[in-house]
């Protein structure tokens, strides 16, 4: 088995960080394309998106084999296993919310074929402040800034709030009007991939906490989405049948 001597491993770490660099940035920039397309019913960016993901799907794969390589070079010490392994960890978290970027842009599709829909606006800023969640916390991870780690990790209830309002909004829209729920379906699958990009932005933050300090976040994460116990009445009819 081949050794690593202690520059060697430094740069090859180096490369590694590089890598993940450049996958991340690739991932936010989906993102937020995603999300113009979304808000601009783009069916031509939409589609770029969608292609681009198998990029991001490629960088994936190529971190997965170097940090393979430099495993299989021999045993590293404690500080720099742990960034290796964060690294890992962080390209598949990448590598999904890549893909509910993707997941948006298939949805856009169909949405923007048809006739704009309420909620959309409330789906569109769920868009934008999923998309400042992960951006702050790929900041937080390439300054190595536990307490905006911590924020962000602390932020994601708020992404959850918005979620419920937008989802009963989503509701609400479906029962006034029957010909919008074609559109709503895909809204509510749109708005649950936004929620979901939150989800591994906290992920992120708590990788970042495991790397800067040994240990994981003993608090319970917050969590507020609520749509699976959400009912909404019903629009009550015009008039009453006579007795």
């Amino acid at each position: 088995m081949a050794t690593l001597s202690p520059q060697s491993s430094h740069q090859e770490r180096l490369d590694l960080e590089t890598s993940l660099s450049r996958m991340a940035a690739q991932v936010e920039n989906q993102l937020a394309n995603a999300v113009t397309a979304f808000e601009r019913r783009d069916l031509a960016a939409a589609e770029k998106v969608i292609e681009g993901d198998e990029r991001i799907d490629a960088l994936d794969h190529a971190i997965e084999a170097k940090v393979m390589e430099l495993l299989q070079k021999g045993p590293l010490p404690e500080d720099a296993l742990r960034e290796v392994m964060t690294v890992s960890k962080l390209a598949g978290e990448l590598e999904r919310v890549g893909d509910l970027a993707k997941n948006v842009s298939k949805r856009t599709l169909v949405v923007s074929r048809e006739a704009p829909a309420r909620p959309t606006s409330g789906v569109a800023r769920m868009g934008r402040a999923s998309l400042r969640q992960f951006s702050d916390i790929l900041n937080a991870y390439a300054a190595r800034n536990l307490s905006a780690a911590i924020a962000v990790w602390s932020g994601d209830d708020d992404l959850d709030q918005l979620y419920n309002s937008v989802f009963e909004e989503i509701l609400v829209a479906m029962m006034h009007d029957s010909s919008n729920i074609n559109a709503c379906t895909h809204l509510v699958f749109t708005a649950k991939n936004f929620e979901r990009v939150g989800d591994h932005a906290t992920n992120i933050a708590e990788a970042l906490h495991f790397l800067l300090t040994g240990s994981r976040i003993i608090e319970n994460r917050p969590k507020g989405d609520k749509t699976s116990t959400t009912v909404v009445s019903p629009p009550k009819q015009s008039g009453s049948a006579a007795g």
